[in-house]
């Protein structure tokens, strides 16, 4: 019974003017309850998988396929799946809206101008610092941090010893540290 219901609610619902697609149709009346199973099988959710097989079949009367569909049962399957998942992300979507600042949001950035105006003062005060380390110092310190090498690749690079690479880059973090407020607040040097 509920399987006719659904077909007449669909056919009742639809306003398409092309005509439907009867092999889908029949095939959605045959397999209603197994789509229903297969939706709730993988979302938890009979209400939920019969909500969605409606709308599969409201989609199949209002935008019936253009080509003919050689397995029916297996199209239906596939388009309540994708349907499936695209309303539990639109739903995400929706919650992850409504329930919090956009901050909590992956990539959106929270800072206000102070503090994106610090940031950049900091960068400028770190900038020149390393700017003014001595040359072999910077290199060192620049290969190490910034271009991820190690320090025995470095050595090879510049012709000196892997000993000679690490005085320079702890003399290049000394001074760092010494010269950098957040460096010093890190390290606990206030």
């Amino acid at each position: 019974m509920s399987i006719m219901r659904a077909i007449l609610k669909c056919i009742c619902v639809s306003m398409s003017t092309s005509p439907p697609n009867t092999q889908l149709l029949a095939a959605l009346a045959l397999h209603y309850d197994d789509l229903v199973e297969y939706i709730r099988r993988r979302f938890n959710g009979r209400d939920f998988a019969r909500d969605l097989v409606h709308d599969v079949c409201v989609q199949v009367m209002e935008k019936p396929p253009q080509e003919p569909i050689k397995l029916p049962l297996a199209f239906l399957r596939r388009t309540a799946f994708n349907r499936a998942i695209d309303r539990l992300r639109a739903e995400r979507v929706r919650y992850d809206y409504q329930s919090g600042p956009m901050a909590a949001q992956p990539g959106v950035d929270e800072w206000d101008g102070a503090k994106a105006l610090d940031f950049e003062q900091q960068l400028t005060a770190l900038l020149a610092i390393i700017e003014g380390l001595p040359a072999r110092q910077r290199q060192v310190f620049l290969l190490h941090r910034i271009h991820a090498m190690a320090q025995r690749e470095i050595a090879e690079e510049l012709g000196i010893s892997a000993n000679m690479v690490n005085q320079h880059f702890a003399r290049a973090m000394r001074s760092i540290v010494q010269k950098w407020g957040p460096a010093r607040r890190a390290c606990g040097a206030f």
